[in-house]
């Protein structure tokens, strides 16, 4: 739609001039072919190719305007062929009185998404999307405007559905990571589109996404970014992700399409032998036309340089017990964790290697979650050997037990840990199992400071190496439902919400130089995986690809170690992850 090209060029003509620049360093290109020179492709402006039936159908938007010069005005055709011609594109039957573009026919040719500013009565005009279905007849009927939350308040682009009917879209809706980013509806059994769910920051940023394709296994996707620094034009280059089990791919610029124009609007075929795209081709161009490429030799390229982090692991125990919660000592020589291979949860320390296993705690009651001072000589841990959890502090070379004086409430401390430079602890105090809150602590268990007040979990806070932020995990944003991280500055107070998916996130934990953060991502029904990004939430990659998972990560204090409690055997062992 010319309104939404024309505003999101608006944002980048700060950086025409730099286009210019990296226009004269462009790679290579690969052979791509104008469609039809002539017939769909013309002087005029084409984009937004769909096809069904095999390909013998295609829907398209033109405008006899400009590309980028003012208001542009759409209008859908379409063409068919007939196993020699493409014949000549007519308006389709449901458009030419409104502004209409993007359109998408389903792979069975009887559906078609589209956007259009055409008024409803449960609407003011805006760029929403909309849906048509073919009668009985083969003939289009009246189109319906799809539903909140579907549609929202804000401007809906580019719809596009997968061959279980799964209904993806970009919107500059609040809530997002940048000026524009791509969600994901999914159909159920019925048919029914559920609430739609942000694609998550491995694919959006903070700059824009807008117009993409889906490949019909729901497998590859293929968008417009705007604004990347990878970015060949400053206006909108291709990018390529890939789902593998479950999760996204680091995007990857397509550098053979990519022009210092517009580049924007990929269509897949069914065998992924060739893609159909738009594109401008130059910062100069005042139109746009649609093209097809072979798909097969980037197909192969991506997929075989999709961002892999090669990682090793070694488990570090292996019994039949419960060997669970394992972190570092301060100089990486030792390894704390809890176990319960003597009866009951005690506190235990062993070797680096997982030899010179020995038992720091003797009770009859529990000892939990420990984690270590920075001094390297004393644990913090939790115990109810006093007939509820508290907080206890253990002296390595001792094993002398001194209780720290904290008692606020009736909550219980859990996932405490002492600040960098031991003088506070952060703990969750947990009021019930869907209430706890974050607080602070001196060193000998006074209050100090209420850090998260909602009534929902907020768990695991984990300091940052120079003790200026903490992460942690909550459910304060998901109506208690999904656990998501977030990072908490402590001088100025403000939280910023670091994932943002249709799963649980949880159990974060800052790398040794605060490059990156480790934290855990699971389904429901699926086995946690580890997985890392960056402090703004940004480049969220899947280290672990294990049936049976791996969950609360803890880095190496000098070196690219992450020790994990993995489900092994039947029972959660330590394991250690070399990145």
């Amino acid at each position: 739609m010319g309104n939404r090209i024309m505003e999101k060029n608006a944002l980048l003509i700060a950086s025409f001039f730099m286009g210019y620049f990296l226009w004269a360093q462009q790679p290579s290109k690969s052979d791509k072919t104008l469609f039809e020179a002539g017939n769909v492709s013309t002087s005029a402006v084409e984009y937004s190719s769909s096809f069904a039936n095999s390909e013998k159908e295609l829907y398209f938007a033109r405008s006899s305007q400009k590309w980028g010069k003012g208001d542009m005005k759409s209008t859908i055709y379409h063409s068919n062929f007939d196993g020699k011609t493409w014949s000549k594109p007519k308006i389709a039957s449901f458009s030419g009185q409104y502004d209409d573009s993007d359109p998408h026919v389903t792979k069975d040719g009887n559906t078609l998404y589209f956007i259009s500013n055409r008024p409803s009565y449960d609407s003011i005009q805006s760029s929403d999307i909309w849906v048509v279905k073919k009668d009985d007849l083969g003939e289009w009927g009246i189109p319906s405007r799809l539903p909140y939350p579907i549609n929202s308040k804000n401007r809906e682009y580019s719809p596009r559905t997968d061959g279980e009917g799964n209904l993806y879209f970009a919107s500059d809706r609040d809530g997002g990571y940048g000026q524009g980013d791509l969600y994901v509806t999914m159909n159920d059994d019925q048919g029914n589109l559920g609430a739609p769910v942000n694609m998550g920051n491995t694919i959006n940023s903070t700059t824009g996404e807008w117009n993409l394709g889906i490949s019909s296994n729901g497998e590859i996707l293929i968008f417009e970014a705007s604004q990347r620094k990878e970015n060949i034009s400053p206006y909108g280059d291709l990018y390529i992700s890939f789902k593998k089990n479950s999760s996204w791919t680091k995007p990857q610029n397509i550098t053979e399409l990519n022009t210092s124009g517009s580049d924007l609007y990929p269509f897949l075929t069914d065998d992924l032998k060739w893609l159909y795209f738009t594109s401008s081709d130059s910062l100069k161009s005042t139109d746009t036309n649609i093209y097809v490429t072979s798909f097969t030799s980037i197909l192969e390229k991506y997929q075989t340089d999709t961002p892999v982090i090669p990682i090793t692991q070694e488990c570090l125990t292996n019994n039949s017990y419960e060997d669970r919660y394992a972190s570092y000592s301060p100089n990486g020589e030792n390894i704390l964790f809890e176990s319960n291979r003597d009866g009951n949860w005690e506190i235990y320390l062993m070797d680096k290697n997982g030899k010179n296993v020995q038992r720091l705690t003797t009770t009859t009651a529990e000892n939990r979650r420990p984690s270590w001072h920075p001094n390297g000589r004393k644990v913090l841990f939790e115990s109810n050997r006093n007939g509820k959890f508290e907080l206890f502090t253990l002296t390595v070379k001792n094993k002398k037990v001194a209780k720290l004086s904290y008692q606020i409430g009736d909550g219980e401390p859990i996932f405490a840990s002492f600040s960098p430079n031991g003088k506070r602890i952060a703990v969750s105090l947990r009021e019930s199992e869907n209430k706890s809150n974050i607080i602070l602590l001196n060193k000998r268990g006074r209050f100090l400071q209420t850090l998260t007040n909602n009534e929902r979990r907020n768990f695991y806070p984990k300091w940052s190496g120079d003790g200026k932020e903490i992460v942690f995990f909550s459910r304060k944003d998901t109506d208690n439902l999904d656990d998501e991280i977030y990072r908490l500055n402590l001088k100025t107070g403000e939280k910023a919400r670091l994932t943002n998916w249709p799963k649980h996130n949880f159990c974060p934990s800052w790398s040794h130089n605060g490059k990156k953060i480790a934290y855990v991502t699971s389904m429901e029904g699926t086995r946690p995986e580890i997985y890392i990004m960056d402090p703004d939430g940004s480049n969220q990659i899947r280290l672990t690809y294990n049936e049976n998972g791996e969950t609360l990560p803890n880095w190496h204090p000098t070196e690219n170690k992450i020790l994990v409690t993995a489900y092994r055997n039947g029972n959660y062992e330590i394991c250690e992850l070399g990145l």
